[in-house]
């Protein structure tokens, strides 16, 4: 938990929301106390650094039939192609899907028990582009 010395009062920070932000921009994360309500405002730089270490961990399988199918462990997502390279590309549209599909309910999925823990690399998938998702994908061979 935050000391409450870092927090700003939330009236104060409305007051001031363009110093605010400029204040998060070029010096550092913002803490807001409202009512109950605690919140931090932070650059997407710093969001980043925050979630560098969060890779997305693929196992590849060799199907029978010459496919590759693979299995995101972190998002329960599964894929199949003809080759690896066409299961990678179809992987990143379906966490892309996926990262889309949970933010549109947020409240719900990163509450249920079983999708909490997707959190941030939902966030991590919502500010990437493609290559950058890509250069997070860590593969490995399955049992096949």
């Amino acid at each position: 938990m935050v000391v409450e010395e870092y927090y700003q009062n939330a009236s104060d920070v409305r007051k001031n929301w363009s110093m605010t932000i400029d204040s998060v921009v070029h010096e550092r994360p913002v803490f807001v106390n409202r009512t109950h309500d605690r919140v931090t405002i932070m650059d997407m730089n710093v969001l980043s650094e925050l979630l560098a270490n969060y890779n997305y961990h693929v196992v590849l399988d060799k199907e029978d039939d010459g496919s590759v199918t693979g299995f995101v462990e972190e998002l329960d997502l599964v894929e199949n192609a003809p080759s690896k390279d066409e299961c990678l590309s179809k992987i990143v549209l379906g966490m892309k899907d996926y990262a889309s599909d949970f933010y549109s309910d947020f409240n719900y999925w990163s509450k249920a028990p079983n999708r909490e823990h997707h959190v941030p690399y939902i966030l991590k998938l919502l500010i990437s582009d493609t290559e950058e998702i890509m250069e997070d994908i860590v593969c490995r061979d399955g049992k096949n």
